[in-house]
């Protein structure tokens, strides 16, 4: 299956999101007085997760199922444009907490699905990761008032022993706009928590994972990134 336009369209939505790993840094620690680790100190990501979440400036045409030059070429301008978009949000971020690791993983198999599906309703889940040195701040994207209206929803609590920030929007019926009160789904969600690990702070953001699926990742990030 051609990618050029099916899944370059899913990779442009993921820089979007890493570009915006700038922002999500406002409740990191600034650390520029004090660093603490260094680059060379801070812990590797790793490049995969599992079969479903791959850091997709490492990926591979495999992971794209590339079966011809075009889309071998198409896959690794996709690997390209994604590092390139973590060495600016390295960079962006660089000035205010020092060192800092990037990475953002995405369900490819997923986004190969969603750039097929001519209803626009498959939605692939992402993971932005930034590492800085130091402790972790609060996680307060929209600041420290929840706020519960017309099926928005903003909350703050611990997932998985970390500190989060848990926006959410209930499914509504677009015949009535009223919400259908059905159980939300990942796609729903936007997630965004605090780790700690070795002295460093991970924030970990993502886009269509559910509260559950979500600490998995989370605890599956931090045992590999441990393991090295």
């Amino acid at each position: 299956m051609p990618i050029a336009r099916s899944s370059l369209a899913g990779a442009a939505t993921g820089v979007v999101l890493l570009a915006g790993a700038v922002g999500f840094g406002v409740g990191l620690p600034e650390v520029v007085e004090n660093p603490g680790a260094t680059a060379g100190e801070l812990p590797k990501l790793p490049d995969r997760l599992d079969a479903r979440f791959v850091s997709v400036s490492s990926s591979t045409p495999n992971d794209f199922k590339a079966d011809s030059p075009e889309d071998v070429a198409d896959a690794e301008e996709i690997a390209k444009a994604f590092g390139d978009a973590e060495k600016r949000a390295v960079k962006g971020l660089a000035g205010v907490y020092g060192d800092v690791e990037v990475r953002y993983y995405r369900d490819i198999e997923a986004s190969l699905a969603a750039a097929s599906d001519p209803t626009g309703q498959t939605a692939a889940a992402e993971m932005v990761v930034t590492v800085v040195p130091g402790p972790a701040g609060p996680v307060l994207p929209q600041g420290p008032f929840e706020n519960n209206q017309n099926g928005a929803h903003y909350e703050l609590k611990k997932l998985g022993g970390h500190p989060c920030a848990v926006q959410w929007v209930e499914a509504i019926d677009p015949t009535t706009n009223a919400p259908t009160g059905e159980e939300p789904t990942g796609a729903n969600y936007q997630i965004e928590c605090h780790a700690q690990l070795d002295g460093v702070t991970f924030d970990i953001v993502s886009n269509g994972l559910d509260p559950k699926e979500y600490v998995h990742y989370v605890e599956l990030l931090l045992e590999l990134t441990e393991e090295g």
